[in-house]
């Protein structure tokens, strides 16, 4: 199983030109020039055309032309859901819709005065759900990778028009963010994290995931852990070009707790946990799985 390098391919330039197509062409037009984008990389992407008809061929068992059929709508919806995200940070007059599956849970959480952790993986467009997050009265804040975050965020903070996001980064070697994650809780903010993807050298754990074993990052269980605040686990996935549909499952009470068994078994039932929501979504809206490389253990 090959490693994720904790850098998603999206640049600076490309959002830019997002933006200006957005502003000047409308959701619509791009949409259009976007099936084009996505047929180029049908044809093309020999490397990541691999790794979806992995997916979709071997893992779901769909037959060989439907697969094909499901790479090309694969690459089309993820660029959807990248056009959809700029439009929403830049304040891009857009007519998106959105309804909630456990919002209140969300409340939920606000209410237990800790804090708490979103904890959510590369599947549809969770970035659209900040409408319902913004209706809370506190900042959540993003935990990513140092070089996935910082010329990007820069870039970002001058077009995004909400203010209660914050960007903590993950820096090689350094531990500072965990005195910002200890200063989100103690202030009752929420933490959004993916718990699908791990770089190397991160603590991971195994586990069956579809049918086949892969490795998860251990950390963000971990953090509920330790810290001894509720999870919940996330999406927003497209339904229509303009309609999106949010999920939050029950918060997950946590005990905080330092003793190295009592750790090991409470992450290991909310990795459970987490796995058997994020199947859900899967088996509901496979086109909107982005994970392009090697996600498990015995593909090469």
């Amino acid at each position: 199983m090959a490693k994720w390098e904790g850098k998603s391919k999206g640049t600076v330039l490309g959002h830019k030109i997002f933006v200006f197509i957005l502003n000047h062409l409308g959701l619509k037009l791009a949409y259009f020039v976007l099936r084009f984008v996505a047929l180029y990389y049908f044809l093309f992407a020999r490397k990541s055309n691999k790794n979806s008809y992995y997916f979709f061929h071997n893992v779901l068992k769909y037959k060989r032309f439907t697969t094909y059929l499901k790479i090309y709508k694969n690459y089309y919806v993820f660029g959807q859901t990248i056009l959809d995200k700029v439009a929403l940070l830049a304040g891009v007059k857009t007519k998106f819709t959105i309804n909630h599956d456990g919002g209140s849970n969300l409340d939920k959480i606000a209410e237990m005065g800790k804090g708490g952790i979103l904890v959510s993986a590369h599947i549809g467009n969770w970035e659209i759900a900040g409408q319902l997050l913004n209706r809370l009265n506190t900042t959540f804040n993003i935990l990513m990778y140092e070089n996935e975050h910082a010329s990007l965020k820069k870039y970002m903070e001058e077009v995004e028009k909400k203010k209660n996001v914050n960007i903590i980064a993950i820096k090689d070697g350094e531990m500072g963010h965990l005195i910002e994650l200890h200063n989100a809780f103690s202030k009752n903010e929420l933490v959004v994290m993916h718990g699908d993807r791990f770089r190397d050298g991160a603590q991971t754990l195994e586990a069956s995931f579809l049918g086949k074993i892969a490795k998860f990052p251990a950390g963000p269980f971990i953090m509920a852990v330790k810290f001894g605040v509720p999870l919940s686990v996330v999406f927003a996935v497209k339904e229509t070009s303009t309609h999106y549909h949010f999920f939050a499952s029950d918060p997950i009470q946590v005990n905080r707790t330092r003793d190295p068994k009592q750790t090991e078994l409470a992450v290991q039932n909310l990795l459970k946990k987490y796995l058997g929501e994020i199947e859900k979504m899967v088996y509901r809206y496979p086109e909107q799985w982005f994970n392009f490389y090697p996600f498990w253990k015995d593909q090469k």
